[in-house]
């Protein structure tokens, strides 16, 4: 395996989402960055594969496509693996016909949150919900077909185009809207513009195996919520903590699911902003005349 050649080809799958869209909009001027989507063809099939793919014989494949409805796996569970699951192996097999490098987004909730410390990336995965598991079955198939593939994986993330909460907590607030937020949930909410530089960094270097990449630090969805209301100019907007248990949902979430991002620094990476910082940033440029 070896480096990104200079203008060389790199398609990015779900390039229309979140992380997709920033990673086409911060695509190095070394590589041709070609940003496919379910418009083009659904990769759960083989004929989307060739449609969305075959015209193409990348040096590198960022796959970030995928389910990431979280209570939608729980509803639907086949559907999620068939678009987190399927979809990667299928993926995954053309890359190894073709002699392409994969690298796949992953998720935290491939962890149970039980631990109560952050997780490496030598820890065993133990995913408690349908969506979890479905992102997990697309790490194996990655690493079955594709054994020098790259899987990062990331969480809580936030950004333009697609859900997060740290948008919908500040529309809720504007629109007016009583604001009750979980306490015991934990991790490292992850700007999609600073997880999509890093990916460039990484995807530019020989780096295999699983590599947990996120913004510096971690919170509670609670305290999220309070460093993004104070970011609108909405400080004064009233939040009632509740726990997991008071939240009327069919998903199980883990508790402190927290990454550790050791393996990145070990390699040599800036670690990445403090995620209040990012908070800031995103609400400032993105979301202040929203």
């Amino acid at each position: 395996m070896s480096d990104v050649s200079e203008d060389k080809l790199v398609v990015v799958t779900g390039a229309a989402g979140m992380l997709g869209s920033a990673l086409m909009a911060l695509a190095p001027k070394s590589v041709r960055a070609v940003g496919v989507d379910i418009a083009e063809g659904d990769l759960s099939t083989q004929e989307g594969i060739t449609s969305a793919l075959g015209p193409y014989i990348p040096e590198v494949v960022i796959h970030c496509a995928g389910y990431t409805d979280v209570e939608g796996a729980t509803n639907q569970p086949e559907l999620a693996n068939r678009h987190n699951a399927v979809a990667t192996e299928n993926v995954a097999r053309f890359c190894a016909e073709v002699g392409a490098r994969l690298v796949y987004i992953s998720t935290d909730y491939v962890f149970n949150g039980m631990k109560g410390e952050p997780y490496t990336e030598e820890d065993r995965p133990n995913p408690i919900n349908a969506y979890g598991r479905s992102k997990l079955a697309g790490e194996q198939a990655a690493q079955e077909i594709t054994p020098d593939c790259l899987i990062v994986r990331t969480q809580w993330l936030f950004g333009l185009l697609g859900r997060n909460f740290v948008e919908a907590i500040i529309r809720r607030a504007r629109q007016g809207g009583k604001l009750q937020v979980i306490t015991d949930e934990v991790a490292s909410p992850t700007y999609s513009q600073d997880l999509g530089g890093a990916l460039w960094e990484i995807v530019a270097r020989p780096v295999s195996g699983i590599v947990h990449i996120t913004n510096s630090g971690y919170c509670s969805r609670a305290e999220l919520a309070r460093v993004a209301l104070d970011a609108a100019g909405l400080a004064d907007v009233p939040i009632t903590e509740i726990t997991s248990a008071d939240w009327d949902s069919p998903t199980q979430r883990p508790a402190f699911s927290v990454l550790d991002n050791r393996r990145w620094q070990q390699l040599g990476f800036t670690p990445l902003q403090p995620w209040q910082e990012a908070v800031g940033e995103y609400v400032q440029s993105c979301l202040a005349v929203r």
